[in-house]
């Protein structure tokens, strides 16, 4: 394998659910004793790297915590590297705030913001807002409100004002009837009514790519993304210059690749390298 730089997602890719995918484990050990380099890439907003290396070692994947690459880190580190001065209003959670910290940015509005007292729109005209926030920040947050939603595209919306989004996944790939809403459908809220687009950290943009290419150099000719979604994974490694490998044993079908394969000029950076259908099959290609 000339590539010296593999790019592995998570979920779909490593797990699903509560374990390891058979191989999975085998296939990043191995990988690494040829003297590659892993970093674990995730769009999930949720948790700090610190908190991925714990989860990462659990399930026995031998993990540091400069080879996570979660969302919430890089937000905070693009913020670091434009020297941006300011206060930052969080659409967002704990973690995020936590990567901020280790920065030393000053920001405020993570946790509860309940709607009280009247509810006609009238009275959200009158919201208080900070004189001193210059940037939004959107990621997963549990405790998004109409309140929430009123001061984020009210910032969002001042002039210069910063308006970043951790990614746009529009739902979460979990089994069951249950459907739980994205990052994507949180960062809707405040850009459709901000009438203003972010700058978006995760797959499939480049933002993720360029800070790894930045700390380690990586050259992305000898680096390949592992990734199960041809729509933000696949797309990344075509946005970045990456060959790509597509796992099938997470969000993509396989009627859904032969749809991207029938239609290149339509899905052109939808298609993968190599496929496999687990990460377990490279293990037998070393």
């Amino acid at each position: 394998m000339s590539c010296i730089y593999i790019v592995i997602l998570y979920l779909g890719v490593l797990w699903n659910g509560p374990d390891p995918i058979k191989g999975s484990c085998e296939t990043v050990k191995a990988l690494k004793e040829m003297g590659k380099r892993i970093f674990y890439v995730t769009n999930n907003s949720s948790k700090t790297r610190k908190e991925y290396t714990v989860k990462c070692n659990k399930l026995g994947f031998d993990a540091t915590e400069d080879e996570i690459v979660c969302t919430s880190y890089i937000a905070a580190l693009y913020l670091h590297n434009i020297g941006f001065k300011g206060k930052i209003y969080v659409v967002g959670n704990e973690g995020m705030g936590e990567e901020l910290d280790n920065y030393g940015f000053n920001h405020c509005g993570i946790g509860p913001d309940p709607v009280k007292g009247p509810t006609d729109l009238h009275s959200f005209s009158t919201t208080e807002l900070d004189p001193d926030v210059n940037c939004v920040l959107v990621g997963f947050d549990p405790h998004l409100s109409y309140n929430k939603m009123v001061k984020g595209a009210s910032y969002a919306r001042r002039e210069g004002a910063l308006f970043i989004a951790t990614n746009e996944d529009s739902f979460l790939p979990l089994d069951g009837d249950v459907v739980i809403p994205g990052t994507g459908s949180i960062v809707s809220a405040v850009k459709v009514p901000a009438r203003k687009e972010p700058i978006v950290m995760g797959k499939p943009e480049v933002n993720m790519f360029k800070a790894l290419q930045q700390a380690y150099n990586l050259d992305p000719q000898r680096s390949m993304m592992v990734g199960d979604r041809c729509n933000t994974d696949i797309m990344m490694a075509h946005n970045c210059g990456m060959k790509s490998l597509l796992v099938m044993s997470g969000c993509t079908t396989q009627e859904e690749l032969e749809k991207y394969k029938s239609d290149r000029d339509s899905y052109g950076t939808y298609i993968p390298t190599y496929v496999a259908n687990r990460l377990g099959e490279l293990l037998e290609c070393l």
